[in-house]
């Protein structure tokens, strides 16, 4: 199966773009009908069928017909469309429960140049370019760039943490995209890092329980949208003690509905059923399309769905295209811009995030050797391995550069190739220019920003909950001996409880009516502990008085007074200091102690962050705990592909 040096080489001239050359103008070079195998990819998978025999391997030197390269490219793309386009619709989502209406109205804009991005930079990955000293750029391999899930609990929490503090949702997003351009240097330092050194230090314990821990803290959030929308999920108790009312949801077009409405839950469900009725009875082509297809038809469900008002009898929609009637034809990169700043509290966290991005794309190339028929040991798997870091730490800072987050190989691509057996580049460049086109199409971003939160909720529950089984996967490729099982009770312990309540190393939690001042109160590093001003008030310690003869009044006034004939007395007043407050609205400390600050910020998004407690607890247990012996077997480094296969989060 594995190709020698020799035959590499020559499929790599022009960086491999050659693939997509020789093309004819007959049956096979145009449609591919001795090349391809067209019944095996349309065939449902219904008992009655039977088997049926897979197509031969074409591997990523393949020169293919025009429609099998536009048909296969367009297959990757969709596989890669609901993971591309969740991050930036959440973290938008996020500024319109808060309040912001320049960053929620820039939704449309942030989904389309995800998508552009994605496709330009997928190319940097596909064409593998040799450098000076014998490295690399990219992986010559089908390895398409998407936004990477492992960023987005730190993103949002910028955002949130930002606009709360009475910032600018689009200057707290620059400020996260800036940090993240100084922070993504890590993944380019660590590229240059032996691949043998990678696998030992980061041993499937320690990148399982990443993964694992990113799908569980992330889960969370697809429920939330699910039952009606993130903030009213996230309100809903404290919305009713305050109020004495339910929090309703907005985000589901006209309507509006206490979370947990009915009718929320069930198009939520409609995507859910569509995914495991592809499943069920799909063709090959249909089962790799399967999340798009899902999500299309839940919006097609919300689409023709109708809630009568009770009040006026009128019929409320659920999608509202007034974004789709807004929006243009056509659209591309820096049509909204933001300001790149520098958000401290975040870097550290973003440094460990690009470490465990790392780590993950090790694994992912590995993952697509296997598929690809490429060997997975030796100076050819290590080169690509060097190429792919590289380029994810470039495409990074060149993502930030095009107002998306950063991104990071897509780990879809294995399954995609495992299925239709094809490998070739030229089937990466089509999905390339499929991605920069539905980001073109400004109508296309417009769509996806008007789908209704419960159904985007659906989908990303199944995206997130997939994360979530990848790590597990990922844990138990490298054995479950008596150490394992330790590491991964400790580290899964914190993590998962994390996830289940964010709010145990820092008061108030997701309350947003008094979370800013449980916040600055009270916590493992309350706020006020880095306060340097505080607000003072003005307290009356000694009232104003009238004295008349043996009588006092402490309410006359001094004109009053003064027409009786009384003695007036002024009243006495004192500053004090107010270090912990008492009210609803923040504004609990005048000027923080910036240094003190980013520390204490930087502290609390680690712990409040599953996936980096979990993380670093499983890194620094796996370098304390000694190796038993009965473990030894297990623990050796892994010689075959298993390990490698679903290592990347973003399913």
């Amino acid at each position: 199966m594995a190709e020698t040096r020799k035959e590499i080489d020559e499929t790599e001239a022009f960086g491999g773009l050659d693939s997509c050359s020789g093309v004819r103008c007959n049956g096979d070079g145009l449609i591919g009908l001795k090349t391809y195998d067209w019944k095996y990819l349309c065939t449902p998978s219904l008992p009655c069928f039977g088997p049926v025999k897979a197509p031969p391997l074409l591997k990523p030197g393949a020169k293919l017909p025009l429609l099998v390269a536009i048909i296969m490219g367009l297959q990757h793309s969709l596989a890669m469309l609901g993971g591309i386009i969740t991050p930036p619709s959440l973290i938008a989502g996020d500024a319109c429960f808060n309040g912001d209406a320049d960053l929620c109205n820039s939704r449309q804009y942030m989904i389309s140049a995800a998508l552009i991005a994605s496709g330009l930079l997928s190319l940097v990955q596909i064409l593998r370019w040799k450098l000076i000293g014998g490295y690399t750029l990219g992986t010559g391999l089908i390895s398409v760039m998407g936004v990477s899930f492992t960023f987005l609990p730190i993103a949002r929490e910028v955002v949130v943490s930002e606009i709360a503090a009475g910032n600018s949702g689009k200057d707290a997003y620059g400020k996260f995209l800036g940090t993240c351009l100084v922070a993504s240097l890590t993944e380019i330092f660590i590229s240059f890092v032996p691949p043998r050194i990678l696998k030992k230090l980061f041993p499937p314990v320690v990148s399982g329980t990443c993964v694992t821990l990113i799908g569980a803290g992330l889960i969370g959030s697809g429920i939330k949208y699910w039952g009606g929308g993130v903030f009213c999920a996230e309100n809903d108790m404290s919305r009713s003690a305050a109020f004495g009312g339910p929090q309703m949801c907005s985000g589901n077009g006209d309507v509006v509905l206490p979370y947990g409405a009915p009718e929320y839950i069930g198009l939520g469900f409609s995507v859910m059923i569509f995914l495991i009725f592809i499943q069920a009875v799909g063709s090959p082509f249909l089962k790799n399309c399967s999340v798009a297809l899902a999500l299309f038809f839940g919006y097609f469900c919300a689409g023709v769905a109708f809630k009568t008002d009770a009040t006026s009898g009128e019929a409320l929609a659920f999608v509202n295209t007034n974004k789709i009637d807004a929006a243009g034809t056509f659209t591309f990169l820096w049509t909204t811009t933001f300001n790149i700043g520098f958000y401290p509290p975040a870097f550290l966290p973003l440094v460990l995030g690009f470490v465990i991005t790392s780590v993950e794309t090790v694994g992912d190339i590995q993952a697509t050797c296997d598929v690809s028929g490429l060997p997975l040991e030796g100076p050819d798997a290590d080169s690509r391995i060097q190429g792919g870091l590289l380029a994810d730490g470039l495409n990074s800072i060149l993502a930030v550069l095009m107002t998306s987050p950063p991104n990071t190989t897509f780990s879809q691509n294995n399954g995609v190739i495992a299925i239709t057996r094809c490998a070739s580049r030229a089937a990466g460049i089509a999905c390339c220019i499929w991605l920069i086109l539905f980001g073109c199409f400004e109508k296309f971003g417009a769509c996806i920003a008007s789908i209704p939160d419960c159904v985007l909720g659906g989908m990303t529950t199944f995206l997130f909950a997939n994360v979530f089984v990848s790590g597990i996967n990922i844990v138990g490729a490298g054995g479950m001996g008596r150490r394992t099982r330790f590491i991964l009770a400790v580290a899964l312990g914190v993590g998962v409880g994390v996830a289940a309540m964010p709010n145990w190393a820092e008061g108030g939690g997701l309350a947003g009516f008094h979370g800013q001042n449980l916040k600055h109160n009270i916590g493992l590093w309350p706020a006020s502990d880095v306060c340097d001003v505080f607000p003072t008030i003005t307290v009356e310690t000694t009232p104003a008085q009238c004295q008349v003869g043996a009588y006092t009044s402490n309410t006359m006034s001094q004109a009053d007074c003064t027409a009786v004939s009384g003695t007036w007395t002024a009243a006495v007043t004192t500053q004090q200091t107010i270090k912990t407050c008492p009210g609803k609205s923040g504004g609990c400390c005048v000027k923080y102690n910036e240094g003190k600050k980013m520390w204490r910020d930087s502290l609390i998004i680690i712990m409040k962050t599953p996936y980096c407690i979990g993380t670093l607890l499983a890194l620094f247990l796996h370098l304390l705990l000694p190796f038993e012996t009965e473990e030894l077997d297990e623990t050796a480094e892994p010689s075959g592909p298993a390990p490698a296969k679903g290592t990347e989060t973003d399913v």
